[in-house]
């Protein structure tokens, strides 16, 4: 369950809303369980001992939607913004923090990261992971990340990311929507892929409206979220975000700074693993060996054959081409 925030002019209202699973659709919608108006506060009753608790009819619509019999520890987590402090303050000091359980990734959890996690999920959450703006290297995103976000309908993965976006700064902010959208593929300057602000920004805003409306009218990214004739709410924060903030100034030390610490980096990609050789099977469809036994013209004749297919362009897949270009420029590094 989760709390969704809908403007409505210059008022927001408040939703709470479930996640689930329709068999027919074969994809994830969300269901109504509770409007809370433009003041959530008003379902909060405040009591002794600076613990709060809730509406009636608010908790029996909560139960009835989760079956869950800590319907309150629900609803704190879930209104949490509007509780008072002394209350956050109290709650924070009676709850029990259960331990973490690193659960190894299944199979199953392989095959929903490929069904239900979008690219541009996994754009965001390697941002917001590692802050890295150049994006070639998204395949090395932990794939645990993406688990808080299985089994959830479009719109609640939206809000997800959202809050998740709060630790950004808004210096950051367009940098952060470059790096998402991946706009650096559309320039060719050595420096698109660590300093965007150098680059042609009339340029840079023409394709960020592009790649925008071409999200806005995926229908197979929305999922449940009907097809409307104006951008949708959800990707609206990002032509704010682009548009209403610039780039941090740089100084003359902080440029050479990192000029030094660039040119001075010791760290290296770790080597192929025994593990890696199935990938590359995968991708070149040769085994890692076969590679190796071509010569420079074979390789290079065999790269060219499967860049034609896995081209975006061309239909392919983005990350399966760029990984492509990686493996093809490791091996041939190693037939010197």
């Amino acid at each position: 369950m989760y709390l969704a925030k809908i403007r409505q002019g210059q008022e927001m209202r408040y939703l709470l809303r479930k996640s689930i699973f329709d068999r027919d659709l074969g994809r994830y919608l969300f269901r109504q369980v509770y409007d809370l108006g433009p003041r959530p506060g008003d379902f909060i009753h405040h009591g002794e001992y600076r613990l709060p608790f809730f509406d009636e009819g608010l908790e029996e619509a909560v139960a009835r939607a989760v079956g869950n019999s800590n319907v309150a520890g629900l609803l704190e987590e879930l209104l949490w913004e509007f509780l008072t402090s002394e209350e956050r303050e109290q709650l924070a000091r009676t709850r029990r923090r259960q331990p973490v359980k690193l659960m190894p990734f299944t199979p199953e959890d392989e095959e929903r990261l490929r069904r239900e996690i979008h690219l541009f999920d996994r754009r965001r959450l390697y941002y917001l992971r590692y802050g890295a703006v150049d994006q070639s290297r998204i395949h090395r995103l932990h794939k645990k990340l993406c688990r808080p976000l299985f089994g959830q309908c479009r719109d609640e993965r939206e809000y997800y990311i959202a809050e998740q976006e709060k630790v950004l700064h808004p210096a950051e902010y367009r940098t952060y929507v470059f790096a998402i959208f991946d706009l650096q593929r559309f320039f060719g300057e050595s420096f698109a892929r660590y300093m965007p602000e150098a680059l042609d920004q009339e340029l840079m805003a023409d394709r960020l409206v592009e790649e925008i409306c071409r999200l806005n009218g995926d229908d197979g990214f929305w999922e449940e979220v009907e097809g409307q004739g104006s951008l949708r709410p959800h990707l609206q924060r990002y032509l704010v975000m682009f548009f209403d903030y610039g780039y941090p100034p740089r100084s003359f030390t902080y440029d050479f700074t990192r000029d030094f610490i660039n040119r001075h980096r010791q760290f290296r990609w770790p080597e192929w693993k025994p593990d890696d050789a199935t990938e590359v099977n995968a991708i070149f469809g040769r085994t890692l060996e076969e590679l190796r036994s071509m010569s420079k013209r074979e390789l290079a004749r065999l790269f060219r054959k499967r860049a034609k297919e896995t081209h975006p362009d061309a239909g392919g897949d983005h990350e399966r081409f760029v990984r492509l270009n990686e493996v093809y420029e490791r091996v041939k590094k190693r037939l010197g």
